[in-house]
């Protein structure tokens, strides 16, 4: 279809009697019902913000560098074949039938930290924007080999993180603020304000199913009769200090109020991420309410990386209206905008400056692509987006089979191949937090060893927390250990196959701590439990200890 323009072109003259004349023009037919439907879909579901994107990364980036600083702390008990899980433990005896890790290729301490070194180093160039997407290629890779390495004892947050790094990596997380980015505008016309694609609804219904499933398992009494905060704050094993001063301080009437209150955010957050009308009003609220929720379970639980991976999701969906508004707040005060303007000039200097040492004449003007170019971009965004669609199969058949509230509607179960690849890719989706019910009950596993010279220790809550108290089969308030301890003394007690390992670590005790006299002559290693107190009690009951196994020496 032709469209004229005024005034007219010479090709737009009439040759026979020379009068200009113009092209019989049609107007363009209205756009159909279906064509606006598809175009409606399309913009609320399937593209998203360069700018939201870019955020993301940064979030992302900071919360894989968070996750990997915590597992920093205890890699000698987890990555090591010195630790609780060695190398040969999990692979003569996997806790799941299909597994792969690179860190099955370490196994002394100095292999470990290397590794731990090489996913910080991909981590970095992720954050700061350094070739992104090799960087977000490397990232997916390490952060499913830490996880991987502990599948058994990876919780929610694990599986939150993972997926997040799964569908970000088909996005073009780097065309804003990053080092590529200023880069290659040096050299290329701007990028796009947004981007389509099938992993941008991959992120958006990712979040909000996790919600919506969440929040139809919680159909248990506690929920319903508002005591679930109450007796959440009662698991010592997960409560926070700031949980144990709420606890002791919480009425009845105040863990309803809470209860309900999370339980109505939890349904609300499907349908505000996935409005189609107002859809920039519902997600601001929906970025807020996602912000607020998961800031008030940091506070009060111990919950490993749970919390920032879920509010790493939320700058996704950050509309770029919003991002408008916010520059144009900024840029209202002519001294804040002439500093960020000079920092700013400033950093791309250096920038620019450190790459040209690194890689002369890399960044030059690029000329229009050639049509076997052109052919070969077009092939890959197929091959990504066919990616993307494959994935979304196998996760959403995970959906299915995971989610006890999903077989009330079809009774599917994986097939083999699928369930393979769920487990390898870890793509699992179960999401069922505190779900139907919250513990109404309390779990640690104590150490009751003695030492040489007469001393009870225990060794496995004093590797949990150095500010472990006085050894004995009790569970303490707050006890404050790291998220995979706790994970791993609520598994260990159900997998009697790793008890020969956890043995084996305990009597390395001397050897942790480097004293001779710490040499353990016998053990006993105990499952310890009680009832938590109910609404207006603080006390625990029916505290109960059972023996697991025990060492007596040689």
């Amino acid at each position: 279809m032709h469209v004229a323009l005024w005034p007219p072109s010479a090709a737009e003259r009439d040759p026979r009697d020379g009068r200009r004349a113009l092209r019989d023009v049609q107007p363009a037919p209205p756009r159909t019902w279906a064509k606006r439907l598809f175009g409606r879909v399309v913009d609320a579901y399937f593209t998203a913000d360069l700018r939201s994107l870019a955020a993301g990364r940064i979030v992302l980036a900071l919360v894989l560098l968070l996750d990997l600083g915590k597992r920093w702390v205890d890699l000698g008990a987890w990555y090591t074949n010195e630790g609780l899980v060695p190398n040969h433990t999990l692979l003569w005896r996997p806790s799941y039938p299909h597994e792969v890790s690179l860190f099955y290729l370490a196994s002394s301490p100095y292999e470990a930290v290397i590794g731990f070194v090489l996913c910080g180093l991909a981590y970095s160039a992720l954050l700061l924007g350094v070739r992104t997407r090799l960087a977000h290629v490397a990232s997916l890779v390490a952060v499913l080999s830490l996880h991987g390495r502990l599948l058994l004892f990876d919780n929610g947050g694990d599986v939150v993180l993972g997926l997040l790094c799964w569908w970000t990596v088909f996005l073009p997380t780097g065309r804003r603020w990053s080092v590529d980015a200023l880069l290659r505008d040096r050299a290329e016309a701007p990028p796009p304000r947004a981007w389509v694609s099938a992993a941008v609804a991959a992120v958006f219904f990712q979040l909000a199913l996790i919600y919506f499933f969440n929040a139809v398992h919680k159909g248990g009494s506690t929920w319903r009769d508002g005591t679930a905060v109450h007796y959440v704050l009662q698991l010592d094993r997960l409560v926070t200090p700031f949980g144990v001063w709420l606890r002791d301080r919480l009425t009845p009437a105040g863990s309803r109020v809470l209860t309900w209150s999370a339980l109505a955010t939890e349904w609300s957050l499907p349908w505000l991420l996935l409005s189609p009308i107002a859809t920039r009003q519902c997600r601001r609220l929906a970025v807020g309410l996602v912000v607020m929720l998961h800031s008030g379970f940091g506070l009060c639980m111990n919950l490993g990386v749970f919390v920032p991976a879920m509010i790493a999701f939320a700058p996704n969906f950050i509309h770029g209206d919003d991002w408008d508004a916010l520059a144009r707040w900024w840029r209202r005060k002519p001294d804040r905008a002439r500093a960020t303007a000079g920092f700013a000039a400033r950093g791309s200097a250096l920038v620019i400056r450190i790459s040209g040492w690194l890689s002369p004449g890399r960044w030059r003007p690029v000329t229009k692509p050639g049509p076997v170019v052109a052919w070969l971009a077009r092939g890959s965004s197929v091959a990504r987006e066919a990616t993307v669609g494959a994935l979304l199969f196998v996760a959403g058949s995970q959906l299915l089979d995971e989610n006890p509230a999903a077989h009330r509607v079809i009774d599917h179960h994986n097939g083999a191949a699928v369930s393979a690849a769920v487990i390898y890719l870890n793509l699992f989706q179960g999401w069922s937090m505190f779900a139907p019910e919250a513990f109404t009950g309390d779990l640690n596993v104590a150490v009751d060893a003695i030492t040489r010279d007469g001393r009870h220790v225990d060794p496995f809550n004093e590797a949990a927390n150095p500010k472990y108290p006085a050894p004995g089969a009790t569970i303490p308030p707050a006890m404050g250990c790291n998220w995979l301890f706790y994970q791993y003394a609520g598994r260990i007690v159900n997998w009697p196959v790793y008890n020969q390992a956890f043995q084996e670590w305990i009597l390395r005790y001397p050897e942790r701590t480097g004293r001779p006299e710490d040499h353990l002559v016998s053990f006993k290693v105990f499952k310890v439990e009680d009832d938590s107190p109910p609404p207006g009690e603080h006390a625990p009951r029916n505290a109960r200890a059972t023996l697991m196994f025990d060492y007596a020496g040689s």
